[in-house]
């Protein structure tokens, strides 16, 4: 799991949702707005994560026209290395142990990244 988190790219639990929304209901007109609202999450961790998945090439939106936006998931060839490890992902994430175990490993991951090494001053 790890690893194909990696290959992603995914290091935020709003990043795999984002992503898995997208990727299961396919183009998607909802904004950021709307989309948090589904997910629950707030407006910036999503304008933050499809940034982020859009800056890894792994979802495009098209230009702002009224406020609306239109956000796809860009798939990659059936045998590449990014969609094996998504399908991968997606087959753990069907099932509650595994999205549990999913999202242990983001939050752990998460928590790791906020942790600085060395010295510290008080």
């Amino acid at each position: 799991m790890v690893k194909h988190l990696s290959t992603l790219g995914i290091t935020h639990l709003a990043e795999w949702d984002v992503l898995a929304f997208i990727y299961r209901h396919g183009t998607s007109l909802a904004g950021a707005e709307r989309i948090a609202s589904l997910l629950g999450y707030s407006k910036a961790s999503v304008g933050s994560a499809l940034d982020s998945l859009a800056a890894k090439g792994l979802v495009q939106r098209s230009r702002n026209s009224r406020g609306v936006r239109l956000y796809q998931f860009i798939g990659a060839a059936p045998d590449a290395p990014p969609q094996l490890a998504l399908d991968e992902l997606m087959k753990v994430a069907e099932e509650r142990p595994g999205r549990l175990l999913l999202i242990k490993h983001l939050k752990q991951a998460a928590a790791g990244k906020n942790q600085r090494g060395g010295l510290h001053l008080a």
